[in-house]
């Protein structure tokens, strides 16, 4: 739905409503006069009767009939959970479910009351803790005549000091926990998980060891058996419960993602090289220690089940010992002595043990182990190696550091090419491992990436489970992976709430789990917002989940915890034994007080992550009511944006969009219109009732929530009237990069606020080597040079919101994005100009700062300047005088670049980067002196940073020419200075809307911005023919607030200092300009503002509509109407120039977007099942 169509909803009873006798305010009016030229006929490249700017183009769209009140009540919608909520958003039935919204502070804080109850309780019961649990009789130190010296008074003010700075700095951040954020695999964390943490941090405790930890290093024990019972590994209560067929599970939470993948592969190198450790110290050690006998008998079971030898079996066998056979030889060993009773004292647990360890490749190193087996390698005919590792190009990075800090070497950790879908491509991995196989080269592990950081793929664990079923008849084994940092916790969604058993692939996937009403209706409690199953292939994988050997998976990734919180876990708990390390002042414990980071490669580590993990876990619960149901709402908002992704592209767009994962072959009647009608534009009720949308939403698209895609320009060939698409692949990438640009955020200053920055996505490349076959399909898709096998720039889209769908976010944020491809693509394409703008501000005032409103005069007919852009900019210091010289009166301020640049350049300082991370001048005296601070405004003060001076603005300078003109048109005074962008207030380009609008809006549309003492209105144009006009209200406006809108005037003023969109119902002309012909017949636009006075609705957010609407009154009698452009907007407009936007029929030139309707998906992109 577009943003005009949304308004016509709104817009059907307004013009009557405003222009009732009874209703409409009494106000003078005034003709204005700036425009007096008449309506004449227009030719054919104009207006005809009756005034259709798309020839025969109608919309379908049927407006619904809402009063002002209605509107009012359907759009203000309650931030407090109270049970199931049935309201109206965009004229279109949501309903809000308001279990999970409980679990997060919200986007807006909007659970900030129980937030901060809940701090202040884990305050309070910590410092009873400190008072009342133990030696209550103890003497206070810090006494009442300590607080009142000097010096501790100066202490404290330095610690509020302090941390307002440090407040003020951090609010500069971008804001993960927003729906406008939707690049980066991080999002709000829970309130669980916040408070956990809060609450055990005063006790600081360090789960290096039970002595510095006893409470949270327990959490973290039972939290990594939660963990293992997720994820279907088995876990006993008493270790004597551990057999090889049937080994207990161990887990531990280390400090991310990164140190638990170096640890499996630590784990997985020790355990391929056991098998020799063990042989070469039996050798060595069975007669001192009295083993002879047990070393005659010790046998293990080998690849085909059999019993071998260990003194007689061959080098090759010792290397693929199966897995839980080689992890348990030790557990082996023991029974085996205890079996043939041999009594010896030396013969203790922590005596042998060392004893083994000394023949270890990791106690004796890689050259002095290897030369003790010189030897048999020679007899083997084999050459000594560690072994090769085998990972899929999308692998993590963590993967090649721990390559390289375990010397493994680079060229042995392999790079397995990945399919289409971005998965490990299992038949190139086959033909490495045959390799190896011939080659006797072993096989220490495969990594299976769950979820990869760049496009959310989940590898094909089923299969790679049957592949080493393969291989092991064979004779070579490895040991598999699962890299689920980021899709681990999916596993939760097979978890049953009420019997905390694992589901059935076939119970998962059954229709009768779905509940489908044609009308929102009340569920349990337990169930939220609209959710999506897992894909089938998806679910399939995680059913596998517990037959790999070892999973990492991050609680502060897909767990909503705060960081560092990493996971690790074992199927077969006795290999942590591999990794066992001593310190002299760590306990070893035993049984059930076992040290954790004895085993692992994190030493010192918060307590406070386990105890933040184990309240979310216990609040909301590993099952599929619990994180399973949050995970598949998350699953919907990413298959809802998928959608977006594949029907974003219009056919008159100048450039395409590939998303990274195709559209599968048996949904190839999906076209754009479709994916638009039956998902995007689709009410609640009837999208949940549609089971053949809901299943394009499971089957398609990524597997763990990250949307990759590529966008590529494209040229219109008007020899054949088609688009062609760029070739070049470096100017792909400088097209994304530019893109990214406007849609990214990774500085302290200038702030996303004062870049404009709206939406946050994330960027990287694919290549050849590590993508392939996803990096060939994109490629094609794109049309690039097939030849030129250089990397390629692709975009990425992480929706961990739950909530994406409500209040229609995943619109807003579409509108933002296709707004900034056209702004990327006119970085690449437009020309260099000396750039004019218009400023409405007086600045003859003595006490005028430098700081001035200023816009872009825009021309339909240069595309170049096809724009509506406007900023607030300052004023070199040094010139301000010079310019308040020339200035006089009401003249209006006339700005010229002295250089040539484009409008990208000017709106975000182009190449180059002048980041300024540290303000020369001292911020502004503390307004949080009063801690009990309520004043929205000052707050509102606080946050902001108008206070900064010219050389403190992080922007590039831009030399311009100042000069002012008179009502005649001519030039009075000329002043060369420079001038930086403080705050990008608008920055649309015009081209998309002409696109994406049916129509012109049903009423005047205009921007309304404003500093601390004056708000101005500016119009927005939308397509040809149109007009710019500027005008100085008389006051800041104040929105008439209902009880439900608390401080609205105070937060509706910060909003205007951003820019609102406004709308004039009570203009009579509707949305459409007034015309007339001049002498040269051109087309020109009148004033259409009769009066000065106006009833007005705004969106409290320009940039998406989101937030409220809001009624206020315009008032323009003093200063009033400052510029007006009806006629050089407009100037040199030929339809025939836009061949990519009208087609010739006859004499009458038509819109081409009609034929958008039935714009298919190209075929490029799809996919058989």
């Amino acid at each position: 739905m577009d943003k005009h169509s949304l308004w016509r909803k709104a817009f059907s009873n307004f013009k009557t409503y405003f222009q009732s006798p009874e209703q409409r305010p009494q106000a003078p009016c005034a003709v204005d006069s700036t425009d007096t030229e008449g309506d004449t006929d227009m030719d054919n490249n104009s207006l005809t009767p009756p005034y259709s700017f798309h020839g025969r183009r109608k919309s379908t769209r049927k407006a619904k009939h809402m009063t002002w009140g209605r509107v009012r009540s359907h759009l203000l919608i309650s931030n407090k959970a109270r049970g199931t909520v049935e309201t109206f958003v965009d004229g279109d039935a949501q309903e809000i479910w308001p279990k999970s919204a409980a679990w997060f502070l919200g986007p807006k804080a909007e659970n900030s009351d129980l937030l901060g109850e809940l701090v202040k309780s884990a305050v309070d019961l910590h410092v009873e803790f400190r008072k009342f649990k133990y030696f209550p009789l103890d003497p206070n130190y810090v006494t009442s005549d300590i607080k009142e010296q000097k010096s501790f008074k100066e202490a404290e003010n330095n610690i509020r000091d302090g941390l307002e700075e440090l407040s003020s700095r951090l609010n500069n951040s971008v804001p993960f926990f927003n729906f406008r954020s939707q690049g980066h695999m991080l999002w709000d964390t829970t309130i669980a998980s916040n408070i956990g943490y809060i609450a055990a941090l005063f006790y600081n405790q360090n789960n290096v060891a039970s002595m510095a930890s006893g409470v949270t290093l327990q959490l973290e024990r039972e939290v990594s058996k939660e963990l293992c019972a997720m994820v279907g590994y088995n876990v006993y209560q008493d270790e004597k419960e551990h057999t090889t067929e049937y080994p207990g599970s161990w887990g531990h939470l280390p400090n991310g993602g990164t140190v638990a993948n170096l640890e499996a592969m630590w784990a997985a190198r020790c355990l391929k090289t056991n098998g020799l450790t063990f042989r070469k110290m039996l050798d060595e050690k069975s007669d001192k220690l009295g083993l002879r006998k047990v070393y005659e008998k010790f046998t293990f079971k080998n690849l085909k089940g059999e019993n071998v030898l260990l003194k007689k079996a061959s080098i090759w066998e010792l290397l693929n010992i199966p897995i839980d056979e080689a992890i348990d030889l030790f557990d082996s060993l023991l029974e085996n002595i205890e079996k043939e009773k041999i009594e010896n004292k030396d013969l203790d647990f922590d005596n042998l043990f060392r004893c083994v360890k000394n023949f270890t490749l990791e106690q004796m190193g890689a050259m002095d182990f290897f030369r003790m087996f010189k030897k048999e390698y020679k007899n083997a005919n084999m050459e000594p190696s560690m072994g090769k590792w085998f990972s899929p190009g999308t692998r993590h990075y963590s993967w090649d550091k721990g390559a390289n800090i375990l010397g493994l070497g680079r060229d042995n950790l392999v790079k397995v090419p990945v399919d289409q879908h971005s998965r490990m491509d299992l038949l190139k991995l086959k033909e490495e491992l045959q390799k190896c196989l011939v080659k006797k080269i072993p096989v220490i592990g495969v990594t299976v990436v769950f979820g990869s950081t760049q496009e959310g793929a989940v590898d094909d664990l089923e299969n790679l489970l049957r592949i080493r079923e393969v291989f092991e008849t064979k004779g070579l084994t490895f040991y598999i992976h699962v890299d689920g940092a980021w899709g681990g916790y999916f596993a939760s969604c097979l978890v049953q709430k009420d019997k905390f058993m694992r589901m059935r692939l076939s119970t998962y996937s059954s229709r009768n789990n779905v509940t489908r009403s044609p009308r929102p209706v009340r569920r349990e409690a337990c169930d939220p917002f609209l959710d999506a199953k897992l894909s089938t292939h998806f679910t399939t994988q995680l059913v596998c989940l517990g037959q790999a050997n070892s999973i990492t998976l991050d609680p502060h990734k897909s767990g909503f915890c705060p960081y560092p919180a990493g996971g690790l876990l074992y199927k077969n708990g006795n290999i942590r034994k591999f990794l066992a390390q001593t310190a002299a002042y760590v306990s070893h414990g035993t049984g059930k007080n076992d040290e954790i980071n004895l085993y692992g490669i994190d030493g010192s580590k918060p307590g406070a992550a386990s105890a933040g993990v184990w309240l979310s876990h216990k609040v909301i619960g590993l099952h599929n009511k619990g994180y399973g149901l949050l995970l598949q709402q998350c699953t919907f908002s990413a298959g809802v944006m998928y959608a977006l992704w594949c029907s974003m592209e219009r056919r008159q767009d100048p450039f395409t969009i590939v998303p990274g994962i195709p559209i599968k072959e048996s949904f190839k009647k999906w076209t754009k219109s479709k994916i638009r009608s039956d998902i995007l534009e689709a009410e609640t009720g009837v999208l949940r009732l549609n089971e053949e949308a809901m299943d394009f939403i499971r089957e398609n698209g990524p597997d763990t929530l990250i949307n990759s895609l590529s966008i590529n320009i494209r040229y219109w060939d008007k020899k054949t009237n088609t688009w062609q698409n760029n070739k070049n692949v470096e100017k792909q990438k400088d097209f994304i990069n530019k893109f990214y640009k406007r849609c990214s955020h990774s500085y302290e200053k200038p702030s996303m606020v004062d870049r404009g920055i709206q939406v946050i996505l994330n960027s990287t490349i694919w290549t050849k080597n590590e993508n392939g076959g996803a990096y060939k399909y994109m490629k094609e898709a794109l049309g690039l040079d097939e030849k030129d096998d250089e990397s390629i720039g692709v975009i990425i889209n992480t929706s961990m919101s739950p909530w994406l769908r409500a209040q229609k976010t995943f619109k807003r944020v579409g509108s933002i994005i296709r707004n900034e491809m056209y702004n990327a693509y006119g970085a690449i394409h437009d020309e260099p100009q000396n750039l004019k703008l218009v400023s409405p501000n007086l600045t003859n005032a003595p006490e005028w700062s430098g700081s001035i409103f200023a816009e872009l005069e825009t021309s339909f007919s240069n595309p170049s300047l096809c724009y509506h852009a406007l900023g607030r900019f300052v004023f070199d210091s040094k010139d301000i005088k010079k310019i308040q010289e020339i200035s006089s009166g009401k003249l209006l301020m006339r700005i010229v670049t002295r250089e040539k640049m484009t409008v990208y350049d000017l709106m975000t300082g182009g190449d180059k980067e002048n980041i300024n991370q540290t303000p020369t001048q001292e911020r502004k005296p503390s307004s949080r002196k009063n801690l009990a601070m309520e004043n929205i405004k000052d707050k509102i003060e606080f946050y902001s940073d108008s206070d900064f001076h010219y050389q403190d603005i992080a922007m590039p300078e831009v030399s311009v020419t100042v000069f002012y003109e008179t009502k005649d048109g001519k030039i009075q005074g000329e002043v060369d200075t420079k001038m930086k962008l403080g705050r990008v207030l608008r920055y649309q380009h015009l081209g998309r809307d002409f696109v994406d609008e049916d129509d012109y809006p049903p009423s005047q549309e205009y921007f309304l911005y404003a500093d601390d003492k004056t708000a101005y209105l500016s119009h927005c144009p939308n397509r040809w023919p149109d007009f710019q006009q500027q005008i100085q209200l008389d006051q800041i406006p104040v929105p008439q607030a209902k009880a439900e809108l608390k401080n609205c005037p105070e937060l509706f003023e910060e909003a205007m200092k951003r820019g609102v969109v406004v709308y004039l119902p009570q203009c009579e002309t509707g949305g459409r300009p007034v015309l007339s012909r001049s002498k040269t017949k051109t087309t020109v636009c009148r004033d259409p503002l009769e009066c000065h006075f106006y009833n007005a609705l705004a969106w409290s957010d320009q940039g998406a509509f989101t937030g409220d609407m809001e009624q206020i009154t315009l008032k323009f009698y003093d200063v009033g109407k400052r510029w007006f452009n009806g006629k050089k907007i407009n100037a040199g407009y030929c339809k025939v120039d836009f061949p990519h936007l009208y087609k010739q029929e006859g004499d009458m030139w038509m819109d081409r977007r009609e034929d958008d309707s039935d714009y298919d998906v190209d075929s490029s992109n799809s996919d058989s099942d």
